[in-house]
């Protein structure tokens, strides 16, 4: 589930914070190693900083990679130690549903720490940079709505089926035909949302700018807090049911899955999560 939280916000709290969640795609010393470059580099594509706001933005990083190490990494640490613990067995769906929720609390906890940053930074940003940013919030937008509708309905589908099993095949190697048969069924159920989080996308890039106008810290602070955190507050019900139900969807697929697995697989998953709990554990001593 390494990145189910991935792109939230274009802004600097959910820059690092995807950052943070990739380490099952990457070598973990290699994530941290270039975390702070290559999110300073991210913000600054996006915001066309000064050197003074380059600075702060990589000091910025500096400081929350350094928190993050010291205070998070011991709880991914624990995190996927109790997952290796069970991983003999299948997950049953509310073992699932727990491991999202801490997953979605680990989010929240990098999200609140960056957010006095991110606010700071865009309060200092000027109309040019602002005009900067919206161009290219404009073409993200193009971006996702070319990539969503690209292809037929089945097309879309069989794609997001090979994506699913892509990220499966990181952590418990090679599907066979029947678990392929698993995640084409879960990619088949999914209702399409394309226009839905489209509009939800331009909401929050549109109220980030608003709140970048007001050069106002404590509110731009406040603002991001609820439209990273607080989505209930802002998002359609009828959205959030469906995407609440495609969680389920997904938590329950996850969980039928590890029923299936074979020797090797749950060998492969094993190994796997000792891997990053051995990294992991290294690179928490060396801050």
């Amino acid at each position: 589930m390494g990145r189910f939280a991935r792109c939230i916000l274009l802004a600097l709290a959910a820059l690092l914070a995807a950052s943070c969640t990739r380490l099952a795609y990457m070598n973990v010393a290699l994530a941290y190693s270039n975390a702070t470059h290559l999110a300073s580099w991210t913000i600054d594509d996006y915001f066309d900083l000064s050197r003074e706001q380059k600075d702060f933005v990589h000091a910025g990083l500096d400081r929350a990679m350094a928190w993050h190490r010291s205070r998070e990494l011991p709880e991914y640490r624990r995190f996927l130690a109790s997952i290796g613990e069970r991983s003999g067995r299948p997950f049953t769906d509310e073992e699932v549903g727990q491991a999202w929720a801490d997953v979605r609390a680990d989010y929240r906890r990098v999200v609140e720490r960056l957010l006095p940053d991110a606010a700071q930074l865009l309060a200092m940003l000027d109309e040019r940079q602002l005009a900067h940013l919206q161009h290219r919030f404009d073409e993200d937008n193009r971006k996702f709505l070319k990539d969503s509708t690209r292809g037929t309905p089945a097309d879309r589908r069989a794609e997001a089926a090979k994506r699913m099993a892509g990220h499966l095949r990181e952590w418990i190697g090679p599907l066979d035909d029947s678990q392929r048969a698993i995640v084409a069924a879960w990619a088949a159920a999914m209702a399409p949302l394309v226009e839905d989080r489209l509009a939800d996308r331009r909401y929050r890039q549109s109220e980030t700018l608003v709140l970048a106008r007001t050069h106002d810290r404590a509110r731009i602070a406040a603002g991001l807090h609820r439209l990273l955190l607080e989505t209930d507050t802002w998002r359609r019900p009828e959205l959030t049911a469906k995407l609440a139900a495609r969680e389920q969807q997904t938590l329950h697929m996850i969980a039928v899955l590890s029923g299936t697995l074979s020797p090797a697989q749950r060998a492969q998953l094993q190994k796997r999560i000792a891997g990053y709990v051995q990294d992991i554990t290294r690179l928490a001593s060396s801050g």
